[in-house]
């Protein structure tokens, strides 16, 4: 093939433990329903809430939570949760202990009362930062969005531990959402891509004051970040029946400018979908300034004529190889524009 040769783009530092797949616990003992949590003794025994928190996967953000918590116990000894939360203690030795005996690797056998991927080094990312950036794993439609810090992602989550809304800004633009397409892989009956932390997340190289980034863009993208994720969430709060996947279906219609069926107006008046459009595409008109790639606009955010976006396409994504190189070079001769410096700095020793 010949044009942007995206898979030999380099990971960069600049983005070092600041992304992860979210925990697997390994155990249905684990997962619990409101009503479960209660009777545990959330919001009736002090410092519950941090023994059991809201959980969320991939469908949860695509359709609608589902109102899921989670036992988590990492930094617990059995002693000492039995001496503690006798009751967690007791809900996992019926429930968890007898499913893992059956498993064959031993720490997950004889860890029983913890998660099997508690993500502990990654922890403190998340927990230094009040909300932090999601997206799933396997999704139609590439969308990031804030999570509460008090809610654990589940494996089947890519977490992104910052509360900058510029990184969301940047992520949820055609600049990234095109290099994910291109770099991540694909699943499913649906054929859905698949985003992968290391070749959609670690190569991909932000914007920064090298490339046009000011203090006015800066501002610029994170307002209209903070606009379209407050918008979505206040849509589906509105209507409880509308989800993400199908706000974006219409969005994509309205991109093509094909005709909407009932269900799509429906969608689209609950949606308010033509406002999350116009957010959107002065979200990418931010970003491609912030980049110095103005030029591509108007023929990216065409989505009725295919070849002429295809094009623009490929042009942006050999921009961003030519750009990962650079920044890969600058950070080999000890120059990193570390995305959380106040922590990464830190946590590399520098």
């Amino acid at each position: 093939k010949i044009g942007a040769n995206v898979a030999a783009a380099i990971r960069l530092r600049a983005s070092d433990g600041m992304s992860n797949r979210g925990v697997i616990p390994h155990g249905a003992a684990f997962i619990l329903t409101p009503e479960q949590a209660r009777h545990l003794g959330l919001g009736q025994v002090p410092g519950m809430e941090l023994l059991i928190r809201p959980y969320r996967n991939g469908r949860d953000l695509t359709d609608r939570p589902r109102g899921a918590l989670v036992i988590d116990t990492i930094g617990y000894s059995a002693e000492r949760l039995r001496s503690e939360q006798p009751a967690i203690y007791q809900w996992l030795l019926d429930r968890a202990k007898p499913e893992r005996d059956l498993v064959r690797r031993a720490s997950i056998r004889d860890n029983w009362w913890l998660h099997a991927w508690s993500r502990s080094s990654f922890r403190p990312a998340l927990n230094s930062i009040t909300r932090f950036i999601a997206t799933g794993q396997v999704a139609k439609h590439r969308v990031f969005q804030w999570l509460d810090s008090s809610i654990l992602p589940d494996d089947k989550l890519i977490a992104i531990a910052s509360q900058d809304a510029l990184h969301l800004g940047v992520l949820s633009s055609h600049a990234h959402t095109e290099w994910a397409l291109a770099s991540g892989g694909h699943l499913g009956v649906g054929n859905d891509p698949v985003y992968s932390k290391s070749t959609c997340f670690e190569t991909f190289p932000f914007p920064s004051d090298d490339t046009g980034l000011t203090p006015e863009l800066t501002t610029r993208i994170r307002a209209l970040a903070e606009q379209l994720d407050a918008h979505r969430k206040a849509q589906q709060a509105a209507h409880p029946e509308l989800t993400l996947t199908g706000m974006y279906n219409v969005l994509d219609k309205l991109r093509r400018a094909e005709p909407l069926n009932a269900k799509d107006k429906l969608i689209h008046t609950q949606g308010l979908v033509s406002v999350l459009k116009s957010l959107h595409d002065e979200l990418d008109a931010a970003v491609l300034a912030a980049y110095g790639w103005s030029d591509l606009q108007s023929a990216l955010t065409d989505h009725t004529h295919p070849e002429p976006r295809a094009a623009a396409v490929e042009t942006l994504l050999e921009r961003l190889v030519a750009l990962n190189a650079r920044r890969a070079a600058e950070e080999t001769a000890g120059t990193v524009r570390w995305l959380r410096p106040d922590f990464q700095c830190k946590t590399a020793g520098s």
